[in-house]
């Protein structure tokens, strides 16, 4: 009976797509694929970033409900006006064999400097898709038997492709502000808007017209520490086992019908995190639909240079949780502050000392 609803599940999704209910992949720990979400973030903290996200959806389910995501970026300021550049790559399941989705994308980000405690960013995608599907693994309504279940042959005649290719373009902005007071010994807001599927590929499999919903997400975080070693620059108290931060963040997504809300705080102490979110499809926390504990480990290998593991379980809070279970999703994450594509004598590849600026703690990697 499991199997029969995952393929339900997986023939709505394909098949169903001309009244343009697709929705893409979400993460719990979006702050932690935000490129995925935004192209406008490229570029935005210094150096060089890696990251990898994997999400196991609803682990009871039968078949392999995962989405893979690799995501890199590096910054630019030896080039005016330079953000930086970015890669993305995602395969995406729904279910084993059924319906597979593989994304390649290239980003890029303009930057502007607002103020010396102020900076916005605006930046573009394009994406190559690819969307197959197995039509041998599919159960259509004419070959179930009310008693007997799968006994028919169906009547459905598959197209000759299973496979799907479109450019896809995406857009978005960023605006980033530090501030200090006597309270906090640093204060850095984040808040983003971007638009997926600009143009709205057709994703048909049947030769009709099937445009993919356009996509906004907006996200926004703040990043507050409280305490911490005040000798030498920002990115070198990053690393002090004595800082105390905490980041309450949220995210907002509209696809088509769909609508999601999360929103939660983490928490960084001793190279530790933890975090506590929920998430919705409306605005009223005491119906969420999940609960996503955080776990992980900032490990810093030098003062700028480090490594963070983070883990998340989605317990689901609606009724259908006896039949999908929880979501597990982890992400790893290598940072390199000081790397450059360009050196600040001549061009190559290497790293380059930072200089001395007032703007040093709105190059630093907040959290």
């Amino acid at each position: 009976m499991k199997n029969i609803k995952l393929l339900i599940l997986v023939i709505s999704i394909a098949l169903m797509a001309d009244k343009a209910n697709a929705q893409d992949p979400l993460f719990s720990q979006f702050y932690n694929v935000p490129t995925y979400y935004n192209p406008a973030v490229v570029g935005l903290s210094p150096g060089l970033r890696a990251r990898l996200a994997v999400r196991d959806q609803w682990s009871q389910l039968p078949g392999d409900l995962r989405n893979l995501n690799f995501t890199m970026d590096i910054a630019e300021r030896n080039i005016p006006g330079s953000g930086g550049l970015g890669l993305m790559v995602m395969n995406d399941n729904a279910g084993t064999g059924y319906l597979k989705t593989s994304v390649i994308g290239l980003s890029t980000a303009v930057r502007i400097n607002l103020q010396e405690d102020m900076v916005t960013q605006v930046g573009i995608m394009t994406s190559f898709v690819q969307k197959s599907i197995n039509w041998n693994n599919l159960v259509f309504s004419d070959q179930l038997d009310p008693i007997y279940g799968n006994i028919y042959e169906s009547g459905f005649l598959p197209p000759n492709s299973g496979n799907v290719i479109y450019p896809d373009f995406s857009a978005g902005g960023v605006f980033r502000f530090t501030e200090s007071t006597t309270m906090f010994r640093s204060i850095m807001g984040t808040f983003g808007l971007a638009v997926h599927h600009l143009f709205r590929p057709n994703e048909s499999f049947l030769s009709l017209t099937s445009p993919l919903p356009r996509k906004m997400a907006i996200t926004g975080d703040i990043v507050i520490e409280t305490e911490g070693s005040a000798d030498g620059p920002y990115f070198q108290r990053y690393n002090k086992s004595n800082s105390f931060k905490f980041n309450p963040g949220f995210i907002y997504e509209a696809q088509a019908d769909f609508r999601t809300y999360s929103v939660g705080l983490n928490f960084l102490r001793s190279n530790i995190y933890a975090g506590v979110w929920f998430r919705n499809r409306t605005t009223d926390l005491v119906k969420s639909n999940d609960l996503i504990f955080l776990l992980g480990i900032n490990a810093p290998l030098s003062k700028q240079t480090r490594v963070k593991v983070n883990y998340s379980y989605d317990f689901v809070l609606t009724e259908i949780r006896p039949g999908t279970g929880p979501s597990h999703e982890v992400s790893l994450t290598f940072e390199l502050d000081a790397f450059s594509l360009f050196r600040g004598k001549g061009p190559g590849l290497g790293f380059s000392p930072r200089n001395n600026r007032s703007k040093e703690e709105l190059e630093c990697t907040p959290f």
